[in-house]
């Protein structure tokens, strides 16, 4: 908010961030984006791009010792490193407040997560209305049920691992033990693998490699538009299982389970990505 007031900013000092997707244009420095990040941070692309650029900042508060026992606006300022230091000078207002211009962001900062933190319980992963097969117990998972013979071990291992949490409740943002949103589910399932990929839908179109639904094998990851994505930027997942069905987390009030590869694309495909 002290930086950009929560938009998207290009910078005509920064040309490489001209012809990307903004919504307003500042001009400090080569700052760019919602965080005003310079170059130093990384190029054009990330610093435009809003999760890319939490992604660099949160990155550089997690280097910092003790952050969490930081008042929220000096945390800020230790990472901005705005003109905001301490020291009064012309540049700052002549304020001795350490990230004084982050403080003043936090009645605004307070109200906005109140209403983040409320709409999270009722958020998800932008799911289809698909319908499963199987009974109720089985939570759509056939019976007899058995892995393709030429599953690799690890693509094994992490079907195992997602299948053991059928019938687990969704949580927007969950990742396991007891609770999973979609990407959650197949992240932890791969790390159980012993395969790490990212944590957002986003971060795991990017993971792997792509392939094509005709070379499908168990444990690839299928990406949708859902109800609030697009085929652009995918807003669910779930993870192919072999036999034209997927297991994914659908959405709040939901459990893990499992459907058909063709209910679960109806709305299309957004990515497939084979990992391992």
């Amino acid at each position: 908010m002290a930086e950009s007031d929560l938009r998207i900013l290009a910078n005509p000092n920064d040309p490489s961030g001209a012809g990307l997707p903004s919504q307003g244009t500042g001009y400090d420095h080569d700052s760019l984006g919602l965080f005003q990040q310079r170059r130093s941070w990384g190029s054009a692309v990330q610093r435009m791009s809003a999760t890319e650029s939490t992604t660099l900042f949160v990155d550089a508060l997690l280097t910092i010792p003790n952050w969490a026992g930081q008042p929220p606006w000096r945390a800020a300022q230790l990472v901005q490193k705005s003109a905001f230091d301490g020291r009064p000078t012309s540049a700052n207002g002549y304020s001795a407040e350490v990230g004084e211009n982050y403080l003043r962001q936090t009645d605004r900062a307070a109200g906005v997560l109140a209403v983040v933190e409320r709409d999270a319980s009722r958020l998800d992963c932008g799911a289809s209305d698909v319908m499963p097969r199987g009974d109720s117990a089985s939570h759509g998972l056939p019976e007899g049920y058995a892995l393709p013979p030429d599953t690799s071990q690890q693509a094994a291992t992490a079907i195992a691992f997602a299948l053991a949490q059928l019938g687990k409740p969704y949580l927007w943002g969950g990742t396991g033990p007891d609770q999973f949103d979609c990407s959650g589910l197949t992240q932890a399932a791969w790390q159980r693998a012993g395969i790490p990929i990212g944590r957002t839908t986003w971060d795991q179109l990017r993971d792997g490699a792509p392939t094509i639904e005709a070379a499908l094998v168990p444990g690839d990851l299928v990406l949708i538009p859902g109800s609030q994505g697009s085929l652009a930027a995918p807003g669910h997942m779930g993870m192919y299982l072999g036999h034209g069905l997927v297991i994914h987390a659908p959405r709040t009030g939901d459990v893990v389970k499992v459907t058909t590869l063709s209910a679960f694309t109806t709305s299309g495909v957004s990515g497939l990505r084979h990992i391992g």
